[in-house]
């Protein structure tokens, strides 16, 4: 029953999505660039990522940030946020045409967009906010200065990351079909290819995949013998098999590795499989790791895009579907075989090549872990004793995996970490019986030793937690306060009006809140993960001596305050 409903529920979100998606008529919208420099790419729509899409376009900033971003049209805000993480200074602004934009890792907002980031800052007395203003209550003009490019939240480079929406579906569409002067007239280059043996589900048999180098250029790809060989063992009554591509492609004025828009698989000239990268929803675009071969990824860090799918994947990129792209392939036959990649201005690349099975027997079906315990995407496990917990709902895993379980008095190894979970399960462990609820979290230990806290709530003898990873989990106390440095100045110094900063960590539960104050009156303390700091930029009418309080909370509780006397 668990099974059946959550397969029901999936379905009513895909098929409502499905419902409210309307057909985008994309030479019909004028936008304005979202920059006033030349748009110049260091990552397209549909780039493979570490789980996820890419879902805009970043656009490069002459390795500097501080140049303009304009809002493409008119419109209103919708959405402010400020992370250390992630997007760090984003703005979304929804327009009367039916679109949404967004504006990433902006340095710094301009006009009334600043003003009203930071009244939300100083109401929530906090660096990070979330704020939604009311409709029209902040209204741009197209072209409008809104925010200065950066560097912020999880950007490793000056740059703008740059969406567009659906704003009823809220789905990235891709960027590159409105239009833009983007110059590319380059085809998509096809690297290698993998063929394996595959389920009736489209699970990947172990041990049953061969890799193929490819060589050519200008659109045209070839591998060598231009055949792709497997012996009948690969082959099924019920099952089929399956190929996926090393594929990338680039624009004209920068190297940088960009993602294809669309993809074809032809058997005997007919289409078997289509992606299309028009549009991704957020819903499911962490299910990129069943799209792509994880293993080479994770191993040698190719992005192998499978053209073929599980009977679970539920991304909307695909549309031409026969048997889900897999070929019921038969021993001692020969099967001409096309794979043709565009990009989004259609430049167009091919590779052509024969799938050629071995006389044999051919199996009735695919055994994947003959004498194992599987974990399954479709199917929820629980496992409990005094030791653990552990309730793993369907809908989490990608493809069966051996289960590994493995509980002790004090931790418990569940699941390998290198294999990617889509939602979260519940972890509970039991308690300590004497300690504080609240100095007590549950640690996540990596295959490579590094920690994490999961954190946890405590009841009733057991601390609870839902967690994304697998890994070895223990609960773990902590009574240690963060640190706080200084790193550019010295206690009762004359500052002037400098940038002050610190640094703050800690090493358990990990970092909560943190907080400046002046003479008691709370200040802006910003955080810049990349350079390891929190700063604080003191207003140009500061004078004379004050006293500065640094203040800093972990996630069990515990507290350091650093108080200063210094002279502005």
């Amino acid at each position: 029953m668990t099974t059946f409903r959550h397969f029901i529920l999936t379905f009513f979100i895909a098929f409502t999505v499905h419902l409210n998606a309307q057909e985008i008529d994309y030479p019909k919208y004028d936008l304005h660039p979202p920059m006033d420099i030349p748009m110049v790419l260091a990552a397209n729509f549909g780039e493979l990522r570490t789980n996820h899409f890419h879902t805009g376009i970043d656009i490069k900033t002459n390795r500097r940030t501080g140049y303009n971003i304009l809002s493409v049209e008119d419109g209103y805000v919708s959405r402010i946020k400020v992370s250390p993480w992630g997007y760090g200074h984003v703005v979304y602004i929804d327009h009367y045409n039916g679109l949404t934009s967004v504006y990433a890792h902006c340095e710094a907002f301009v006009g009334e967009l600043a003003n009203l980031a930071y009244q939300q800052q100083e109401d929530q007395e906090g660096f990070e906010v979330d704020y939604y203003p009311a409709k029209d209550s902040l209204k741009v003009n197209k072209g409008q200065i809104i925010a200065k490019s950066g560097n912020t939240g999880g950007s490793t480079a000056p740059h703008l990351h740059f969406e567009i929406r659906e704003t009823i579906t809220e789905h990235a569409l891709n960027p590159l079909l409105f239009g833009f002067d983007i110059a590319d007239t380059q085809e998509p280059i096809i690297r290698g290819l993998k063929v394996y043996a595959l389920t009736e589900e489209g699970y990947r048999v172990p041990n049953k995949s061969k890799s193929y180098s490819v060589s050519g250029s200008n659109g045209n790809y070839s591998i060598s013998g231009n055949t792709v060989n497997v012996d009948a063992s690969y082959t099924s009554q019920k099952g089929g098999i399956g190929f996926s591509f090393d594929v990338i492609d680039k624009l004209d004025a920068a190297p940088n590795v960009c993602g294809i828009h669309e993809a074809f698989l032809l058997v005997n000239k007919d289409t078997a499989f289509t992606q299309n990268m028009e549009r991704i929803s957020f819903y499911s675009n962490r299910q990129i790791n069943t799209h792509k071969d994880y293993e080479e990824y994770h191993n040698r860090r190719r992005h192998y895009q499978k053209a073929y799918k599980t009977t679970h994947n539920p991304l909307p990129i695909y549309r031409t579907m026969n048997n889900n792209g897999m070929i019921n392939a038969k021993p001692g036959r020969i099967y001409p075989i096309d794979y043709v990649a565009k990009d989004a201005n259609g430049n167009k690349s091919t590779l052509s090549f024969n799938l050629e099975v071995e006389e044999g027997t051919q199996r009735k079906e695919h055994k994947l872990y003959p004498n194992q315990k599987l974990l399954y995407p479709d199917s929820a496990f629980l496992s409990y004793d005094k030791t653990h917990y552990i309730l793993f709902p369907p809908g989490i895993l990608y493809e069966p995996t051996p289960l590994k379980l493995k509980a002790t008095k004090n931790s418990i190894e569940f699941g390998d970490d290198l294999i990617p979970l889509q939602e979260t399960f519940k972890l509970m462990l039991p308690s300590f019986p004497n300690v504080k609820s609240e100095k007590q979290y549950i640690q996540r230990v990596s295959r490579y030793g590094s920690k994490y806290s999961e954190g946890g709530t405590v009841k009733d003898g057991w601390i609870t937690a839902r967690i994304k990873t697998f890994g070895v989990f223990s609960v773990e106390i902590d009574t240690i306060p963060p640190s706080i440095s200084e790193r550019n100045f010295t206690n009762h110094a004359n500052v002037g009006n400098k940038q002050l900063s610190w640094r703050i960590s800690d090493k358990e539960s990990g970092l909560k809140d943190y907080d400046i104050y002046i003479n008691k009156e709370w200040f802006l303390l910003e955080y810049e993960p990349k350079q390891g700091k929190f700063y604080f930029n003191p207003p140009t009418d500061f004078k004379g001596s004050k006293t500065v309080t640094i203040r800093a909370i972990d996630a069990c509780g515990n507290k350091t305050v650093n108080e200063y006397t210094l002279t502005f």
